[in-house]
Protein backbone atom coordinates (compact mmCIF):
# COMPACT_ATOMS: atom_id res chain seq x y z
CA UNK A 1 0.00 0.00 0.00
CA UNK A 2 1.35 3.40 -0.94
CA UNK A 3 0.20 6.95 -0.28
CA UNK A 4 1.83 10.11 -1.59
CA UNK A 5 2.26 12.87 0.94
CA UNK A 6 0.28 15.28 -1.22
CA UNK A 7 -2.68 12.96 -1.55
CA UNK A 8 -2.41 11.30 1.84
CA UNK A 9 -5.91 12.41 2.74
CA UNK A 10 -7.46 10.68 -0.25
CA UNK A 11 -5.52 7.49 0.14
CA UNK A 12 -6.25 7.26 3.84
CA UNK A 13 -10.01 7.50 3.32
CA UNK A 14 -12.10 4.74 4.82
CA UNK A 15 -14.96 3.35 2.78
CA UNK A 16 -17.81 4.67 4.87
CA UNK A 17 -20.89 6.84 4.84
CA UNK A 18 -22.76 7.19 8.10
CA UNK A 19 -24.76 9.82 9.96
CA UNK A 20 -25.29 10.17 13.67
CA UNK A 21 -27.80 12.38 15.45
CA UNK A 22 -26.88 14.16 18.64
CA UNK A 23 -29.59 15.36 20.98
CA UNK A 24 -29.65 17.04 24.34
CA UNK A 25 -29.90 13.67 26.04
CA UNK A 26 -26.16 13.17 25.62
CA UNK A 27 -24.67 16.23 27.33
CA UNK A 28 -24.36 15.98 31.05
CA UNK A 29 -25.37 12.32 31.24
CA UNK A 30 -23.06 9.63 32.49
CA UNK A 31 -21.81 8.00 29.33
CA UNK A 32 -22.10 4.22 29.05
CA UNK A 33 -18.97 2.22 29.56
CA UNK A 34 -17.91 -0.76 27.53
CA UNK A 35 -19.96 -2.96 29.82
CA UNK A 36 -23.13 -0.88 29.72
CA UNK A 37 -26.50 -2.63 30.00
CA UNK A 38 -27.31 -4.97 27.20
CA UNK A 39 -29.79 -2.64 25.55
CA UNK A 40 -26.91 -0.16 25.03
CA UNK A 41 -24.29 -2.72 24.08
CA UNK A 42 -23.53 -5.23 21.34
CA UNK A 43 -25.59 -8.38 21.64
CA UNK A 44 -25.06 -12.03 20.99
CA UNK A 45 -27.23 -15.11 21.02
CA UNK A 46 -26.63 -18.11 23.23
CA UNK A 47 -25.14 -20.98 21.29
CA UNK A 48 -26.24 -24.56 21.75
CA UNK A 49 -23.31 -25.84 19.71
CA UNK A 50 -19.91 -26.51 21.21
CA UNK A 51 -17.53 -23.54 21.50
CA UNK A 52 -15.44 -24.70 18.57
CA UNK A 53 -18.29 -24.61 16.07
CA UNK A 54 -18.38 -21.73 13.58
CA UNK A 55 -20.41 -18.77 14.84
CA UNK A 56 -23.80 -18.07 13.38
CA UNK A 57 -24.34 -15.02 11.23
CA UNK A 58 -24.49 -11.98 13.53
CA UNK A 59 -27.86 -10.59 14.42
CA UNK A 60 -28.11 -6.87 13.83
CA UNK A 61 -29.45 -5.15 16.93
CA UNK A 62 -30.26 -1.49 16.87
CA UNK A 63 -28.23 0.04 19.70
CA UNK A 64 -28.62 3.73 20.38
CA UNK A 65 -26.74 5.33 17.52
CA UNK A 66 -24.92 7.86 19.60
CA UNK A 67 -23.83 6.66 23.01
CA UNK A 68 -20.12 7.37 23.26
CA UNK A 69 -18.11 4.83 25.20
CA UNK A 70 -15.33 6.92 26.75
CA UNK A 71 -12.01 5.73 28.02
CA UNK A 72 -12.17 7.40 31.39
CA UNK A 73 -8.96 8.20 33.26
CA UNK A 74 -7.96 5.74 35.90
CA UNK A 75 -9.48 6.38 39.31
CA UNK A 76 -7.80 5.66 42.64
CA UNK A 77 -8.75 2.17 43.71
CA UNK A 78 -9.56 0.88 47.14
CA UNK A 79 -6.52 -0.37 49.03
CA UNK A 80 -6.12 -3.95 47.81
CA UNK A 81 -4.29 -4.85 50.97
CA UNK A 82 -7.17 -4.00 53.31
CA UNK A 83 -7.01 -6.53 56.18
CA UNK A 84 -9.18 -9.58 55.78
CA UNK A 85 -9.80 -9.75 59.48
CA UNK A 86 -9.09 -12.67 61.77
CA UNK A 87 -10.02 -15.90 59.94
CA UNK A 88 -10.43 -17.61 63.29
CA UNK A 89 -13.48 -15.51 64.06
CA UNK A 90 -15.66 -17.70 61.90
CA UNK A 91 -15.26 -21.03 60.23
CA UNK A 92 -15.90 -21.09 56.49
CA UNK A 93 -19.44 -22.34 55.79
CA UNK A 94 -19.90 -25.87 54.62
CA UNK A 95 -20.06 -26.65 50.93
CA UNK A 96 -23.51 -26.73 49.30
CA UNK A 97 -24.97 -27.17 45.83
CA UNK A 98 -28.19 -25.22 46.44
CA UNK A 99 -28.78 -21.56 45.74
CA UNK A 100 -29.35 -19.35 48.79
CA UNK A 101 -33.05 -19.11 49.58
CA UNK A 102 -33.32 -15.39 48.89
CA UNK A 103 -31.76 -15.87 45.44
CA UNK A 104 -33.81 -18.94 44.55
CA UNK A 105 -37.10 -17.36 45.58
CA UNK A 106 -36.39 -14.23 43.53
CA UNK A 107 -35.79 -16.02 40.22
CA UNK A 108 -39.48 -16.53 39.24
CA UNK A 109 -40.12 -12.79 39.64
CA UNK A 110 -37.22 -12.20 37.24
CA UNK A 111 -38.61 -14.78 34.76
CA UNK A 112 -35.40 -16.75 35.20
CA UNK A 113 -34.94 -20.46 35.82
CA UNK A 114 -32.27 -21.80 38.19
CA UNK A 115 -30.76 -23.66 35.25
CA UNK A 116 -29.66 -20.29 33.84
CA UNK A 117 -27.47 -19.47 36.82
CA UNK A 118 -23.98 -20.64 37.80
CA UNK A 119 -22.36 -19.62 41.10
CA UNK A 120 -19.02 -20.13 42.83
CA UNK A 121 -18.35 -18.69 46.30
CA UNK A 122 -15.22 -19.30 48.35
CA UNK A 123 -13.48 -17.53 51.17
CA UNK A 124 -9.90 -16.66 50.22
CA UNK A 125 -8.54 -18.62 53.19
CA UNK A 126 -10.75 -21.69 52.76
CA UNK A 127 -9.65 -25.05 51.41
CA UNK A 128 -12.82 -25.51 49.36
CA UNK A 129 -15.74 -23.42 48.08
CA UNK A 130 -18.73 -22.68 50.28
CA UNK A 131 -21.17 -22.69 47.40
CA UNK A 132 -21.01 -24.15 43.91
CA UNK A 133 -24.18 -24.21 41.85
CA UNK A 134 -24.04 -25.52 38.28
CA UNK A 135 -20.47 -24.29 38.51
CA UNK A 136 -19.03 -26.80 36.03
CA UNK A 137 -21.29 -25.73 33.16
CA UNK A 138 -19.45 -23.66 30.53
CA UNK A 139 -21.33 -20.43 29.89
CA UNK A 140 -21.01 -17.23 27.87
CA UNK A 141 -18.97 -14.96 30.16
CA UNK A 142 -19.06 -11.72 28.14
CA UNK A 143 -16.36 -9.34 29.36
CA UNK A 144 -15.71 -11.35 32.53
CA UNK A 145 -13.40 -13.33 30.19
CA UNK A 146 -10.95 -10.44 30.54
CA UNK A 147 -10.13 -11.78 34.00
CA UNK A 148 -8.44 -14.84 32.52
CA UNK A 149 -6.48 -12.73 30.04
CA UNK A 150 -5.31 -10.45 32.84
CA UNK A 151 -4.39 -13.19 35.31
CA UNK A 152 -2.33 -15.13 32.78
CA UNK A 153 -0.67 -11.95 31.48
CA UNK A 154 0.33 -10.74 34.94
CA UNK A 155 1.84 -14.14 35.69
CA UNK A 156 3.57 -14.64 32.32
CA UNK A 157 4.72 -11.08 31.68
CA UNK A 158 4.76 -9.44 35.12
CA UNK A 159 3.26 -6.10 36.24
CA UNK A 160 6.34 -4.16 35.06
CA UNK A 161 6.10 -5.41 31.46
CA UNK A 162 6.08 -2.67 28.80
CA UNK A 163 5.52 -2.44 25.07
CA UNK A 164 7.50 -0.15 22.80
CA UNK A 165 7.03 1.71 19.53
CA UNK A 166 10.19 2.18 17.49
CA UNK A 167 11.38 4.91 15.13
CA UNK A 168 14.09 3.72 12.73
CA UNK A 169 15.91 5.41 9.86
CA UNK A 170 17.80 4.40 6.75
CA UNK A 171 20.20 6.93 5.30
CA UNK A 172 21.86 9.89 7.00
CA UNK A 173 20.89 13.19 8.65
CA UNK A 174 22.33 16.37 7.15
CA UNK A 175 21.36 19.73 8.57
CA UNK A 176 18.16 18.41 10.21
CA UNK A 177 17.18 16.70 6.96
CA UNK A 178 16.88 12.91 6.82
CA UNK A 179 18.22 11.73 3.46
CA UNK A 180 16.41 8.41 3.46
CA UNK A 181 13.33 6.74 4.88
CA UNK A 182 11.83 7.00 8.34
CA UNK A 183 10.07 3.92 9.76
CA UNK A 184 7.48 3.66 12.52
CA UNK A 185 7.23 0.10 13.84
CA UNK A 186 4.46 -0.88 16.23
CA UNK A 187 4.69 -3.73 18.71
CA UNK A 188 1.06 -3.87 19.81
CA UNK A 189 1.05 -1.23 22.59
CA UNK A 190 -2.50 -1.49 23.99
CA UNK A 191 -2.46 2.09 25.25
CA UNK A 192 -0.66 4.21 22.66
CA UNK A 193 -2.58 7.38 23.45
CA UNK A 194 -2.68 10.50 21.31
CA UNK A 195 -0.44 12.16 23.90
CA UNK A 196 2.11 9.34 23.80
CA UNK A 197 2.10 9.38 19.99
CA UNK A 198 2.62 13.14 19.94
CA UNK A 199 5.52 12.75 22.39
CA UNK A 200 7.08 10.18 20.05
CA UNK A 201 6.85 12.64 17.17
CA UNK A 202 8.25 15.50 19.25
CA UNK A 203 11.21 13.28 20.16
CA UNK A 204 12.01 12.82 16.45
CA UNK A 205 12.16 16.60 16.03
CA UNK A 206 14.13 17.07 19.25
CA UNK A 207 16.74 14.57 18.08
CA UNK A 208 17.45 16.49 14.90
CA UNK A 209 15.00 15.70 12.07
CA UNK A 210 12.76 18.39 10.57
CA UNK A 211 12.39 17.09 7.02
CA UNK A 212 12.01 13.52 5.78
CA UNK A 213 13.58 13.47 2.34
CA UNK A 214 12.30 9.99 1.62
CA UNK A 215 9.37 7.75 2.51
CA UNK A 216 7.49 7.62 5.78
CA UNK A 217 6.88 3.90 6.30
CA UNK A 218 4.56 2.22 8.84
CA UNK A 219 5.35 -1.36 9.87
CA UNK A 220 2.53 -3.27 11.59
CA UNK A 221 3.92 -6.75 10.96
CA UNK A 222 4.29 -7.63 14.67
CA UNK A 223 0.73 -8.99 14.66
CA UNK A 224 -1.05 -10.94 11.95
CA UNK A 225 -3.95 -8.95 10.50
CA UNK A 226 -7.37 -10.06 11.75
CA UNK A 227 -9.51 -12.14 9.42
CA UNK A 228 -12.71 -10.43 10.59
CA UNK A 229 -14.08 -7.01 9.74
CA UNK A 230 -15.03 -4.38 12.28
CA UNK A 231 -18.73 -4.74 11.64
CA UNK A 232 -18.90 -8.53 11.68
CA UNK A 233 -20.06 -8.85 15.28
CA UNK A 234 -23.13 -6.60 15.17
CA UNK A 235 -22.91 -4.39 12.07
CA UNK A 236 -21.77 -1.34 14.09
CA UNK A 237 -18.42 -0.94 12.35
CA UNK A 238 -17.80 2.60 13.65
CA UNK A 239 -18.35 1.83 17.33
CA UNK A 240 -15.13 1.79 19.34
CA UNK A 241 -15.82 -1.56 21.01
CA UNK A 242 -15.52 -3.18 17.56
CA UNK A 243 -11.90 -2.11 16.98
CA UNK A 244 -9.74 -5.02 15.82
CA UNK A 245 -6.14 -5.64 16.88
CA UNK A 246 -3.33 -3.90 15.03
CA UNK A 247 0.31 -3.47 16.05
CA UNK A 248 -0.14 0.30 15.53
CA UNK A 249 -3.31 1.33 17.35
CA UNK A 250 -3.09 5.05 18.07
CA UNK A 251 -5.71 6.30 20.54
CA UNK A 252 -7.24 2.82 20.39
CA UNK A 253 -7.91 3.55 16.67
CA UNK A 254 -10.62 5.98 17.77
CA UNK A 255 -11.26 9.43 16.36
CA UNK A 256 -12.70 11.64 19.11
CA UNK A 257 -14.98 14.26 17.54
CA UNK A 258 -15.30 17.25 19.88
CA UNK A 259 -18.27 19.58 19.35
CA UNK A 260 -18.55 22.66 21.58
CA UNK A 261 -19.91 26.18 21.93
CA UNK A 262 -17.08 28.48 20.85
CA UNK A 263 -18.11 31.49 22.96
CA UNK A 264 -15.20 33.65 21.81
CA UNK A 265 -16.18 33.44 18.14
CA UNK A 266 -19.93 32.99 18.53
CA UNK A 267 -20.07 29.71 16.66
CA UNK A 268 -19.96 25.95 17.04
CA UNK A 269 -16.44 24.60 17.26
CA UNK A 270 -15.39 21.19 15.95
CA UNK A 271 -12.06 19.40 16.14
CA UNK A 272 -10.79 15.83 16.25
CA UNK A 273 -8.36 14.10 18.58
CA UNK A 274 -5.94 13.06 17.33
CA UNK A 275 -5.81 15.62 14.51
CA UNK A 276 -6.10 13.91 11.13
CA UNK A 277 -4.75 15.25 7.86
CA UNK A 278 -7.05 12.79 6.09
CA UNK A 279 -10.39 14.30 7.12
CA UNK A 280 -11.94 17.54 5.87
CA UNK A 281 -14.22 19.08 8.53
CA UNK A 282 -17.22 20.97 7.17
CA UNK A 283 -18.93 22.82 10.01
CA UNK A 284 -22.43 24.11 9.28
CA UNK A 285 -23.81 23.92 12.82
CA UNK A 286 -25.24 27.04 14.47
CA UNK A 287 -25.41 28.13 18.11
CA UNK A 288 -28.89 28.98 19.39
CA UNK A 289 -29.48 30.79 22.66
CA UNK A 290 -31.50 28.21 24.55
CA UNK A 291 -31.42 25.81 27.50
CA UNK A 292 -29.92 22.39 27.00
CA UNK A 293 -33.07 20.58 25.90
CA UNK A 294 -33.71 18.29 22.99
CA UNK A 295 -36.01 20.61 21.09
CA UNK A 296 -33.23 23.21 20.92
CA UNK A 297 -30.14 21.02 20.77
CA UNK A 298 -30.05 18.87 17.66
CA UNK A 299 -26.91 18.09 15.69
CA UNK A 300 -25.92 15.71 12.97
CA UNK A 301 -22.42 14.45 12.22
CA UNK A 302 -22.07 12.81 8.82
CA UNK A 303 -19.06 11.04 7.37
CA UNK A 304 -18.90 10.91 3.58
CA UNK A 305 -16.28 9.52 1.24
CA UNK A 306 -16.62 11.31 -2.10
CA UNK A 307 -15.40 9.78 -5.34
CA UNK A 308 -12.51 12.20 -5.31
CA UNK A 309 -11.08 14.44 -2.66
CA UNK A 310 -11.02 14.10 1.12
CA UNK A 311 -13.34 12.02 3.25
CA UNK A 312 -15.58 14.61 4.80
CA UNK A 313 -16.91 15.10 8.31
CA UNK A 314 -19.94 17.37 8.11
CA UNK A 315 -21.47 18.77 11.28
CA UNK A 316 -24.86 20.51 10.97
CA UNK A 317 -27.88 21.48 13.06
CA UNK A 318 -28.30 23.52 16.24
CA UNK A 319 -26.19 23.62 19.39
CA UNK A 320 -28.08 24.93 22.44
CA UNK A 321 -25.94 27.57 24.12
CA UNK A 322 -26.28 26.04 27.60
CA UNK A 323 -25.17 22.56 26.56
CA UNK A 324 -21.68 21.38 27.49
CA UNK A 325 -19.07 20.13 25.05
CA UNK A 326 -19.78 16.77 23.48
CA UNK A 327 -17.38 14.04 22.47
CA UNK A 328 -18.35 11.41 19.92
CA UNK A 329 -15.98 8.43 19.62
CA UNK A 330 -15.91 6.64 16.28
CA UNK A 331 -13.76 4.33 14.19
CA UNK A 332 -13.34 6.22 10.92
CA UNK A 333 -10.08 5.13 9.32
CA UNK A 334 -8.33 1.77 9.32
CA UNK A 335 -5.65 1.41 12.04
CA UNK A 336 -2.70 2.07 9.71
CA UNK A 337 -4.48 4.94 7.97
CA UNK A 338 -5.39 6.43 11.33
CA UNK A 339 -1.77 6.22 12.54
CA UNK A 340 -0.46 7.72 9.29
CA UNK A 341 -3.00 10.57 9.17
CA UNK A 342 -2.32 11.46 12.81
CA UNK A 343 1.46 11.41 12.27
CA UNK A 344 1.19 13.61 9.19
CA UNK A 345 -1.03 16.16 10.98
CA UNK A 346 1.08 16.28 14.14
CA UNK A 347 4.37 16.35 12.20
CA UNK A 348 3.24 19.29 10.10
CA UNK A 349 1.87 21.12 13.16
CA UNK A 350 5.42 21.03 14.50
CA UNK A 351 6.79 22.45 11.25
CA UNK A 352 8.01 19.20 9.76
CA UNK A 353 7.67 18.06 6.16
CA UNK A 354 7.67 14.81 4.20
CA UNK A 355 9.25 14.67 0.78
CA UNK A 356 8.05 11.41 -0.73
CA UNK A 357 5.48 8.74 -0.02
CA UNK A 358 3.60 7.63 3.08
CA UNK A 359 3.18 3.88 2.88
CA UNK A 360 3.00 0.52 4.61
CA UNK A 361 6.11 -1.62 4.56
CA UNK A 362 8.64 -3.58 6.57
CA UNK A 363 11.69 -2.25 8.36
CA UNK A 364 14.83 -3.37 6.48
CA UNK A 365 17.52 -5.28 8.35
CA UNK A 366 20.04 -2.45 8.01
CA UNK A 367 17.76 0.26 9.43
CA UNK A 368 19.12 2.09 12.48
CA UNK A 369 17.11 2.51 15.67
CA UNK A 370 16.59 6.26 16.14
CA UNK A 371 14.12 6.43 19.03
CA UNK A 372 11.98 4.06 21.10
CA UNK A 373 8.87 5.04 23.02
CA UNK A 374 7.70 2.93 25.96
CA UNK A 375 4.19 2.15 27.08
CA UNK A 376 2.86 2.33 30.59
CA UNK A 377 3.60 -0.82 32.60
CA UNK A 378 1.13 -3.69 32.40
CA UNK A 379 0.20 -3.16 36.04
CA UNK A 380 -1.28 0.23 35.07
CA UNK A 381 -2.65 -0.74 31.66
CA UNK A 382 -4.66 -3.61 33.13
CA UNK A 383 -6.59 -1.12 35.27
CA UNK A 384 -8.05 0.47 32.15
CA UNK A 385 -8.76 -2.93 30.61
CA UNK A 386 -10.71 -4.24 33.60
CA UNK A 387 -12.26 -1.16 35.19
CA UNK A 388 -13.61 0.15 31.88
CA UNK A 389 -13.79 -3.18 30.02
CA UNK A 390 -11.77 -2.12 26.99
CA UNK A 391 -12.08 -4.77 24.29
CA UNK A 392 -9.25 -3.70 21.98
CA UNK A 393 -6.74 -3.41 24.80
CA UNK A 394 -7.73 -6.86 26.10
CA UNK A 395 -7.34 -8.35 22.63
CA UNK A 396 -3.90 -6.82 22.20
CA UNK A 397 -2.85 -8.13 25.61
CA UNK A 398 -4.12 -11.59 24.68
CA UNK A 399 -2.07 -11.51 21.46
CA UNK A 400 1.01 -10.54 23.46
CA UNK A 401 0.74 -13.88 25.28
CA UNK A 402 1.25 -15.64 21.95
CA UNK A 403 4.19 -13.41 21.04
CA UNK A 404 5.84 -14.04 24.41
CA UNK A 405 5.27 -17.78 24.05
CA UNK A 406 6.12 -18.35 20.40
CA UNK A 407 7.53 -15.11 18.96
CA UNK A 408 6.07 -12.74 16.35
CA UNK A 409 3.88 -12.38 14.46
CA UNK A 410 1.21 -12.63 17.12
CA UNK A 411 -1.98 -14.54 16.38
CA UNK A 412 -4.96 -15.90 18.29
CA UNK A 413 -3.79 -19.45 17.58
CA UNK A 414 -0.46 -18.76 19.29
CA UNK A 415 -2.25 -17.12 22.20
CA UNK A 416 -4.60 -20.09 22.66
CA UNK A 417 -1.60 -22.40 22.67
CA UNK A 418 0.15 -20.20 25.23
CA UNK A 419 -2.95 -20.20 27.44
CA UNK A 420 -3.34 -23.98 27.20
CA UNK A 421 0.29 -24.53 28.15
CA UNK A 422 0.07 -22.08 31.07
CA UNK A 423 -3.03 -23.81 32.45
CA UNK A 424 -1.39 -27.22 32.18
CA UNK A 425 1.82 -26.02 33.85
CA UNK A 426 -0.19 -24.66 36.78
CA UNK A 427 -2.28 -27.81 37.17
CA UNK A 428 -5.59 -26.35 35.96
CA UNK A 429 -7.96 -28.56 33.99
CA UNK A 430 -11.19 -26.84 32.98
CA UNK A 431 -13.28 -28.93 30.53
CA UNK A 432 -15.21 -26.77 28.09
CA UNK A 433 -13.02 -23.69 28.54
CA UNK A 434 -12.58 -21.84 25.26
CA UNK A 435 -11.13 -18.34 24.98
CA UNK A 436 -11.67 -16.87 21.53
CA UNK A 437 -10.00 -13.45 21.46
CA UNK A 438 -9.34 -12.60 25.10
CA UNK A 439 -11.93 -9.82 25.42
CA UNK A 440 -15.22 -11.69 25.78
CA UNK A 441 -16.73 -9.96 22.74
CA UNK A 442 -17.32 -13.31 21.09
CA UNK A 443 -20.11 -15.76 20.44
CA UNK A 444 -17.84 -18.73 21.01
CA UNK A 445 -16.08 -18.05 24.32
CA UNK A 446 -17.13 -20.40 27.13
CA UNK A 447 -16.05 -20.41 30.77
CA UNK A 448 -17.43 -22.18 33.84
CA UNK A 449 -17.94 -20.54 37.21
CA UNK A 450 -15.50 -23.07 38.66
CA UNK A 451 -12.78 -22.06 36.19
CA UNK A 452 -13.17 -18.39 37.04
CA UNK A 453 -13.45 -19.06 40.76
CA UNK A 454 -10.39 -21.28 40.96
CA UNK A 455 -8.31 -18.79 38.96
CA UNK A 456 -9.46 -15.87 41.12
CA UNK A 457 -8.66 -17.85 44.28
CA UNK A 458 -5.21 -18.71 42.93
CA UNK A 459 -4.56 -15.12 41.78
CA UNK A 460 -5.35 -13.77 45.24
CA UNK A 461 -2.32 -15.59 46.65
CA UNK A 462 0.16 -14.37 44.02
CA UNK A 463 2.72 -11.59 44.56
CA UNK A 464 1.04 -9.43 41.90
CA UNK A 465 -2.35 -9.69 43.61
CA UNK A 466 -2.41 -5.96 44.58
CA UNK A 467 -2.03 -4.88 40.93
CA UNK A 468 -4.73 -7.33 39.86
CA UNK A 469 -7.24 -6.36 42.53
CA UNK A 470 -6.64 -2.67 41.92
CA UNK A 471 -7.55 -3.24 38.26
CA UNK A 472 -11.10 -4.29 39.12
CA UNK A 473 -14.02 -1.88 39.30
CA UNK A 474 -15.10 -0.96 42.84
CA UNK A 475 -18.77 -1.46 43.63
CA UNK A 476 -20.62 1.84 43.58
CA UNK A 477 -17.40 3.82 43.10
CA UNK A 478 -15.80 3.58 39.65
CA UNK A 479 -15.55 1.87 36.29
CA UNK A 480 -18.45 -0.26 35.12
CA UNK A 481 -19.79 -0.49 38.69
CA UNK A 482 -20.09 3.25 39.32
CA UNK A 483 -23.88 3.20 39.59
CA UNK A 484 -24.46 -0.24 41.09
CA UNK A 485 -25.34 -0.94 44.76
CA UNK A 486 -24.71 2.65 45.79
CA UNK A 487 -25.73 3.67 49.30
CA UNK A 488 -25.69 0.02 50.36
CA UNK A 489 -23.27 -1.43 52.93
CA UNK A 490 -21.51 -3.27 50.11
CA UNK A 491 -20.52 -0.01 48.37
CA UNK A 492 -16.74 0.26 48.17
CA UNK A 493 -16.22 -3.30 49.49
CA UNK A 494 -16.31 -5.34 46.29
CA UNK A 495 -13.70 -5.39 43.52
CA UNK A 496 -15.41 -7.01 40.53
CA UNK A 497 -15.34 -7.45 36.75
CA UNK A 498 -18.64 -7.19 34.93
CA UNK A 499 -19.77 -8.71 31.65
CA UNK A 500 -22.94 -7.81 29.78
CA UNK A 501 -24.28 -8.78 26.39
CA UNK A 502 -27.82 -9.65 25.35
CA UNK A 503 -27.44 -13.30 26.27
CA UNK A 504 -25.26 -12.98 29.38
CA UNK A 505 -25.04 -10.93 32.55
CA UNK A 506 -22.03 -11.87 34.64
CA UNK A 507 -19.91 -10.64 37.53
CA UNK A 508 -16.81 -12.02 39.24
CA UNK A 509 -14.20 -10.84 41.69
CA UNK A 510 -13.65 -10.27 45.40
CA UNK A 511 -15.97 -9.12 48.20
CA UNK A 512 -15.11 -7.99 51.73
CA UNK A 513 -17.96 -9.06 54.01
CA UNK A 514 -19.40 -7.36 57.07
CA UNK A 515 -16.82 -9.02 59.36
CA UNK A 516 -13.84 -8.08 57.19
CA UNK A 517 -13.38 -11.48 55.55
CA UNK A 518 -12.72 -11.59 51.83
CA UNK A 519 -14.48 -13.90 49.40
CA UNK A 520 -14.17 -14.98 45.77
CA UNK A 521 -17.57 -14.59 44.12
CA UNK A 522 -18.58 -15.62 40.58
CA UNK A 523 -22.13 -15.31 39.20
CA UNK A 524 -22.87 -16.19 35.56
CA UNK A 525 -26.40 -15.72 34.24
CA UNK A 526 -27.14 -16.79 30.66
CA UNK A 527 -30.27 -16.58 28.55
CA UNK A 528 -32.07 -19.67 27.35
CA UNK A 529 -32.79 -20.20 23.67
CA UNK A 530 -35.15 -17.58 22.31
CA UNK A 531 -34.81 -15.31 25.36
CA UNK A 532 -33.28 -11.85 25.50
CA UNK A 533 -31.69 -11.41 28.91
CA UNK A 534 -32.28 -7.84 30.05
CA UNK A 535 -29.31 -6.62 32.03
CA UNK A 536 -31.30 -5.59 35.11
CA UNK A 537 -32.52 -9.15 35.61
CA UNK A 538 -29.00 -10.47 35.74
CA UNK A 539 -27.96 -7.59 37.98
CA UNK A 540 -30.72 -8.47 40.45
CA UNK A 541 -29.31 -12.00 40.77
CA UNK A 542 -25.79 -10.62 41.23
CA UNK A 543 -26.90 -8.21 43.92
CA UNK A 544 -28.93 -10.76 45.91
CA UNK A 545 -26.02 -13.18 45.91
CA UNK A 546 -23.52 -10.46 46.87
CA UNK A 547 -25.74 -9.33 49.76
CA UNK A 548 -25.89 -12.92 50.98
CA UNK A 549 -22.11 -13.22 50.90
CA UNK A 550 -21.69 -9.82 52.57
CA UNK A 551 -23.85 -11.09 55.44
CA UNK A 552 -21.50 -14.04 55.86
CA UNK A 553 -22.80 -16.58 53.33
CA UNK A 554 -24.89 -18.23 56.02
CA UNK A 555 -26.51 -21.46 54.88
CA UNK A 556 -29.78 -22.97 56.19
CA UNK A 557 -29.46 -24.36 59.73
CA UNK A 558 -26.09 -22.69 60.12
CA UNK A 559 -25.46 -19.85 62.51
CA UNK A 560 -22.51 -17.59 62.97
Amino acid sequence: MQWTASSLCCCLAAALMAAVTISAAAPGQAQPQADAPAEQRPTEHAQTATPNTPPEQPMLPSPELLSPDPLSPDSPSEDPDEPDGDPARREAPSWTIDLPQQVDQRLPDLTLDPSQVSVYVRRVDADRPSLTYRAEQPRIPASVAKLITGIVALDMLGPAYRWHTEVLISGSIRGRRLIGNLYIKGYGDPYLTSEAYAALIRAIRAKGIDHIDGDLVFDDSQLLPPTAERGDFDGASQRSYNALPSALSVNRQVTDIHIYNDHQNGRVGVYTEPPLSAVDIVNEAKVVTAPCKGRFHRLTATFVEPEDGLPRLKVAGHFASECPEERVRRLILSPEQHAAAAFDALWRQLGGSIGDRVRLGSVPADAELFHSGQSQPLGEIIRTINKYSDNLMARLLYLELGVAHDGPPGSVDKSRAALAEWLAEHGFDFPGLYIDNGSGLSRDTRISATALGELLFWAYHQPWMPEFMASLAIMGVDGTLTKRMRREPIEGRAHMKTGTVRDASCIAGYLLDAEGLRWVVVVLVNAIEGQTLQAWRGHAVHHDLLRWVYDGAILPNQGR
